[in-house]
């Protein structure tokens, strides 16, 4: 099932996600897109916090997390400026 925010935002939106960790991999940003309210990555559709666990995987390899990230790090472009996801569920409370 797609993350509720994600449906809201249509096919092909930009998303971005800042790597949390420090040292030499605290200036990573990953990009993605929106495909039916996923994050498409790879070729299958992913849940936010699941793509972020597969990239850090890509990234660090052994070392990567086996957890999954907050969802709430992905943020959209509205046109103007990078909005977190979260913001989209808090906007139609």
């Amino acid at each position: 099932m797609p993350d509720p925010e994600l449906p809201m935002l249509p096919d092909g939106t930009t998303l971005r996600w800042q790597y949390l960790e420090q040292g030499e991999y605290s200036a990573i940003t990953i990009f993605a897109e929106v495909q039916d309210g996923r994050i498409q990555f790879q070729v299958e559709p992913r849940r936010p916090s699941g793509t972020t666990r597969d990239f850090d995987k890509l990234i660090r390899g052994d070392d990567g997390y086996a957890w999954d990230y907050p969802w709430e790090e992905w943020e959209w472009n509205d046109g103007e400026e990078w909005v977190p996801i979260k913001a989209l569920r808090e906007g139609n409370n």
